[in-house]
């Protein structure tokens, strides 16, 4: 009966802890809009933004790809330059991003790729 009441004692402790911590969402934005350049009356936008995380293709399309999306509706032609997490707008864009005729094409800046050392 002892050993009931304290299994029973114990596992009362754990369930008023609460277990694990609630999950959180990252305050940190995917990017961030450095200079915005609009012409509706030609349906064109010019967006130049600083893509958090690293300086990789597969981390800067996919965010490219949202922000284009989001503005698909209103603009008919989107150029997006997309700098990294260092870079100065002085420096050449890590990409540059285009919405024409429907498509996204990218051109990336391979000098700018963070670049991996071969090993032996």
């Amino acid at each position: 009966m002892l050993r009931m009441v304290t299994v029973a004692f114990v596992l009362s402790a754990f369930a008023a802890c609460g277990g694990a911590p609630a999950p959180t969402r990252s305050n940190l934005q995917a990017f961030s809009v450095i200079s915005e350049q609009a012409d509706p009356a030609a349906g064109t936008l010019t967006l130049f933004i600083r893509v958090s995380g690293p300086a990789t293709q597969a981390n800067v399309k996919p965010i490219v790809e949202s922000v284009i999306a989001s503005k698909k509706g209103e603009y008919a032609h989107v150029l997006v330059k997309s700098y990294v997490e260092g870079m100065t707008a002085s420096d050449p864009p890590f990409a540059i991003s285009r919405l024409e005729d429907g498509a996204i094409t990218h051109r990336f800046n391979s000098l700018n790729e963070t670049q991996k050392i071969p090993t032996h």
